[in-house]
C-alpha cells in the first residue's frame, strides 16, 4: 500500500491540471516537514540493530519474540514493465490510485470529475466502479483487501469520518476518524486526532490502541496478515502493535554511528516494515537535514539500505520489495537485486511528481498508481512486470 497516507496531503483541493502538480510538489514537501517538525531532504541509510523491544500492556519493557510471518515462495524475476491507463467511471478527466490488495488484482482511489469534488472507485477484473462515499467535502478510499473489502474515509463539515465498503454496502466504522489499512483476514487499521484505532472487522467497534504515558498523538499507518499494526507516536517515534497485545517502539536506525533523532514506520506486509528515519526534530525548521529511507525485518531484527530514493519507499511486498521514487524523480521498483524504473505516460519531470507507483502486489507483477499523461494530467495506471 501506499506509505504515510497520500490524502490531502498529496493531492489537490479541486481537479485542476495546474493545481494538482504544484499541490502535488507542495505536499511532498509538506510531508517531509511533518515527518520530523522540521523541512528535510530524503536520503537513504544503511544502518543495523540487534532486536527489538515491545511493552506489555502495562508498559513493562521485555525482549520481543520476533514471528515470522507466513512464508512465500521464492522471490519471481523482474527485467521489465510496461505501463497502461486504468479505466475510469463516466470517462472522468483525472483519477489516482491509493491502494490495491496483495494480488494486486483489487485496486482503490478517486476521480476527479469534470464537475468539481471527488468520487472514490474501485477497480477489479478491467472495469471500475463508483463507491458513493457519504459526505460532499472529500472522499476516498485508501486501501483493499483480496476479498473485495475496502477502507477509507470522507470528510464533512466536522472533520472526517471512517468507512468500509464490502459487497456494495457502505459501512460506517465510527463518528470520527479515517480507516487507512485493511489486511486479508478483514482487520483495519487508522486513527483518529489523537488515537491510534483498529477494527477487528467492518462490523466491529474501533479499539484505541495502547500506548506508553505521555503519548499525545498516536498514528496506525498499515496492518500485517497477522494483525501486526505499525505506525508512529508523536511523528517522532516508529512503534508496532501485535496482535498477542504486546506493543512497543521499534530501534531508532544509527546515522553516523548515532540513533536517529526521529523515525516512524508508515507500511508493513509479511513482517517488512518500511519507513523513515531523520537526524533532526527541531520543529519549524526548514533547514536541509537529511531524512533517511528505512526498511525493518520484524523476523531478524534487521534494518537494511534502501538505495537511490528520493522519498521514503511508497509501497511493499512480501518479499521485502519496495516502490518509490529516486533521486531523477522516476518511478522504481527495488528488488533484492535490481532496481527497475517504471516507465511515464508522458513526459517526465524530475521532481518525482508526474509518476507515483502507489502499490506492489505480492509477486511483483502488477504495480498501480499515477502518472501525467502528455497533457500534464494525472491518470491512474497500471503496471505489468516480468
Amino acid at each position: 500500500m501506499t506509505d504515510l497516507l497520500r490524502t490531502l496531503d498529496d493531492e489537490p483541493d479541486m481537479p485542476s491540471t495546474v493545481d494538482i502538480r504544484a499541490a502535488i510538489l507542495e505536499a511532498r514537501r509538506r510531508k517531509r516537514r511533518s515527518w520530523v517538525g522540521a523541512g528535510v531532504v530524503l536520503m537513504t541509510v544503511a544502518a543495523s540493530m540487534s532486536g527489538f523491544f515491545v511493552m506489555k500492556p502495562d508498559e513493562v519493557a521485555i525482549p520481543a519474540i520476533i514471528v515470522a510471518s507466513p512464508s512465500v515462495e521464492p522471490a519471481p524475476t523482474v527485467a521489465a514493465c510496461t505501463i497502461s491507463r486504468l479505466p475510469v467511471p463516466d470517462e472522468e478527466p483525472m483519477a489516482l490510485v491509493s491502494g490495491a490488495d496483495p494480488t494486486g488484482d483489487w485496486i482503490v482511489g478517486r476521480t476527479y470529475p469534470e464537475s468539481g469534488g471527488y468520487q472514490a472507485v474501485i477497480w477489479h477484473g478491467g472495469t471500475a466502479e463508483k463507491v458513493m462515499l457519504p459526505g460532499d467535502l472529500e472522499e476516498s478510499l485508501q486501501d483493499v483487501n483480496s476479498s473485495g473489502i475496502a477502507a477509507g474515509w470522507s470528510y464533512t463539515e466536522a472533520g472526517p469520518v471512517p468507512y468500509a465498503y464490502r459487497n456494495g454496502r457502505i459501512i460506517r466504522l465510527g463518528e470520527a476518524g479515517e480507516a487507512v489499512a485493511i489486511n486479508e483476514k478483514g482487520r483495519i487499521a487508522g486513527h483518529d486526532d489523537t488515537s491510534a484505532l483498529v477494527w477487528e472487522s467492518a462490523d466491529a467497534e474501533p479499539t484505541e490502541l495502547p500506548v506508553p504515558a505521555g503519548t499525545t498523538t498516536a498514528r496506525a499507518s498499515d496492518v500485517d496478515l497477522d494483525g501486526t499494526v505499525v505506525g508512529a507516536l508523536d511523528f517522532a517515534t516508529p512503534y508496532i502493535w501485535r496482535p498477542d497485545g504486546t506493543h512497543g517502539t521499534l530501534p531508532m536506525p544509527e546515522i553516523d554511528g548515532k540513533p536517529a533523532a526521529v523515525a516512524q514506520a508508515f507500511s508493513v506486509r509479511n513482517g517488512w516494515v518500511t519507513g523513515m528515519a531523520s537526524t533532526t526534530k527541531l520543529k519549524g525548521s526548514r533547514g536541509a537535514a537529511k531524512i533517511y529511507a528505512a526498511r525493518w525485518n520484524l523476523r531478524t531484527g534487521a534494518v537494511e539500505t534502501v538505495g537511490g530514493l528520493q522519498y521514503p519507499a511508497d509501497a511493499v511486498n512480501a518479499y521485502g520489495w519496495q516502490t518509490g521514487t529516486d533521486r531523477k524523480g522516476y518511478a522504481v521498483l527495488v528488488t533484492g537485486e535490481k532496481t527497475i524504473r517504471l516507465p511515464d505516460l508522458g513526459k517526465h519531470r524530475s521532481d518525482g511528481t508526474a509518476t507515483i507507483a502507489s502499490t506492489l502486489s505480492d509477486d511483483g507483477t502488477l504495480i498501480a498508481g499515477q502518472s501525467d499523461d502528455r497533457s500534464g494530467t494525472i491518470q491512474a495506471v497500471l503496471w505489468k512486470c516480468g
